[in-house]
C-alpha cells in the first residue's frame, strides 16, 4: 500500500504546526489504520502512546535542542519522535507448531519482543502462553477520561524506561518519509 503518498493527500490540519508535529501525526493516522475500527481501546492507546512520545520531546526539547552539532542543525524538535518505538497493533506473534497468539500491539526494542494486551478477555488469557517468547505486559483498558498527563504516564508506568529516552545515541533524528540511506548508500543526507 502507498499509504505514505495517501497520507501525504491528506495534509496536517493546523497550518502552524511544524514538521514534526505533522510527521508523527501522519504515523499516529497510520497506526490507526491498522485497527478495528470499532476497537476503541487499540485506537485510544495508539492516540495515548503519540500524545505520549509528542510530550516526551517537549519536556525534553532543551536537551535535544543541545544536540544539534551546528546552529544549521537545529531540528524541529518533534522530528526526534520519530526515533520512539512502533507499535504493531493487531500483532500475531509465532509459536510452536506454526501456530500465533494474537496481541493487541507489539514492539520491538531492539532487543526483546514486547506483547501489549488488554486486560481481560481471551487474547489477555491466551497471551499468557508467550512466556519466554515476549515481555509480556497486561494493560487496563484506555478510558477516555483523565486526560492527555494521565494516559501518557500510564504507558511510562506499564512499559518503564523502554520507551523514555527513545533519542539516546542518535546523532540525527531518523526519517522514515525520506531515501533509506543503506539502500542508496552512507552518503545520503536525511531529506528533514
Amino acid at each position: 500500500r502507498n499509504v505514505v503518498a495517501e497520507e501525504a493527500d491528506d495534509p496536517f490540519g493546523d497550518d502552524d504546526a511544524g514538521v514534526g508535529a505533522a510527521r508523527l501525526d501522519i504515523l499516529r493516522r497510520l497506526h490507526l489504520r491498522d485497527c478495528d475500527v470499532f476497537d476503541k481501546y487499540l485506537r485510544r492507546w495508539i492516540d495515548l502512546y503519540f500524545e505520549f512520545v509528542a510530550a516526551q520531546v517537549r519536556k525534553n526539547s532543551e536537551e535535544l535542542q543541545a544536540l544539534a552539532r551546528a546552529p544549521e542543525m537545529a531540528f524541529d524538535p518533534l522530528l526526534w519522535g520519530m526515533a520512539a518505538l512502533r507499535p504493531l497493533p493487531r500483532a500475531h506473534i509465532p509459536v510452536t507448531g506454526g501456530a500465533f497468539i494474537g496481541v493487541d500491539i507489539a514492539m520491538w526494542d531492539g532487543h526483546e519482543l514486547i506483547a501489549i494486551v488488554f486486560a481481560g478477555g481471551e487474547k489477555a488469557r491466551r497471551a499468557q502462553d508467550l512466556a519466554g517468547r515476549a515481555r509480556l505486559v497486561v494493560v487496563d483498558p484506555p478510558l477516555d477520561h483523565g486526560g492527555e498527563t494521565a494516559g501518557a504516564n500510564r504507558i511510562v508506568e506499564q512499559l518503564g524506561d523502554t520507551v523514555t529516552g527513545f533519542w539516546r545515541g542518535l546523532a540525527v533524528p531518523p526519517d522514515p518519509f525520506g531515501p533509506a540511506p543503506f539502500r542508496f548508500g552512507q552518503g545520503t543526507a536525511p531529506s528533514f
